[in-house]
């Protein structure tokens, strides 16, 4: 690898990360390598699309990749990178999609180091346009991040270097505006099959709760009956949920944390 570009890349994992973002980077010019996963079938599978070496053993790799991209659960990295570096036939950059891992975890294995993580949400059942992903770089030294910028601007038209304590707060935030609301779309889905109401009648809701955020505080955008302090309408919600006492504490626990907030912003002088 020389100093001045990446060009090969090679993947450790062959998940919903990585089915993204490989296609992505052949697609932006970057030759895939190889794609290591324990899994042969799906190594074998994301290799067939994007011309690389498809195999399970790490040992595979070697130094005509220039980047390992590590999308491997975060439990794995340390393992792989132990792994790797026992093998020792690799000395190029190697880079996690974590965004908890902290960059020590593989920093303390290889001089080159650095973190490629995407802020997005991937699944097989989607394909979220990725030039509008923001891509989180960090690096164990100013020419690695060099390096990682290039590969992220490659794919990316927005692209940030945030340091592991900010990117694990960052991906705290994430799983708050997108697991969490997810989990709520699946419960919202169970009540009205129960009483069989075609769950795309929330969509527009849904996408208008989406589509409203921006420049505003989303404090000032909350609605609903436990911002009105409607007391009767609550009670009623509570009452439907009777049998489904898990459903019934997540409706009290987020109406108390929407209250709570209420009163900030009445307390306070944001409006």
């Amino acid at each position: 690898m020389t100093a001045e570009r990446i060009r090969n890349i090679s993947f450790a994992g062959a998940g919903n990360v990585a089915i993204h973002l490989a296609p992505a980077l052949l697609g932006a010019g970057f030759r895939i390598r190889h794609i290591i996963s324990h899994t042969a079938s799906h190594a074998q599978s994301l290799a067939g699309i994007t011309g690389a070496i498809a195999s399970t053993d790490p040992c595979t790799l070697d130094n005509t990749t220039d980047l390992l991209i590590l999308a491997i659960p975060d439990q794995s990295i340390g393992e792989f990178a132990t792994e790797l570096k026992k093998a020792g036939r690799f000395s190029g950059i190697v880079a996690h999609t974590s965004g908890t891992c902290p960059l020590s975890a593989i920093s303390q294995h290889f001089s080159k180091a650095g973190v490629f993580y995407p802020l997005q949400t991937f699944s097989r059942f989607s394909a979220p346009e990725i030039r509008k992903v923001p891509v989180c770089i960090e690096a164990n030294s100013p020419e690695t991040e060099t390096l990682l910028r290039q590969v992220a601007a490659a794919i990316s038209g927005d692209v940030r270097v945030i340091d592991s304590e900010r990117r694990a707060l960052l991906h705290l935030s994430a799983v708050f505006v997108c697991n969490f609301p997810n989990h709520l779309y699946v419960i919202a889905s169970r009540i009205l099959k129960q009483s069989g109401i075609e769950e795309d009648i929330l969509l527009p809701l849904i996408r208008e709760t989406a589509m409203r955020l921006g420049d505003t505080d989303p404090l000032l955008l909350q609605t609903g009956p436990a911002v009105r302090g409607d007391l009767l309408t609550m009670q009623r919600h509570l009452q439907l949920l009777d049998g489904q006492p898990s459903f019934q504490k997540i409706y009290k626990i987020l109406s108390e944390s929407i209250e709570q907030f209420e009163q900030i912003k009445k307390s306070s002088d944001i409006l």
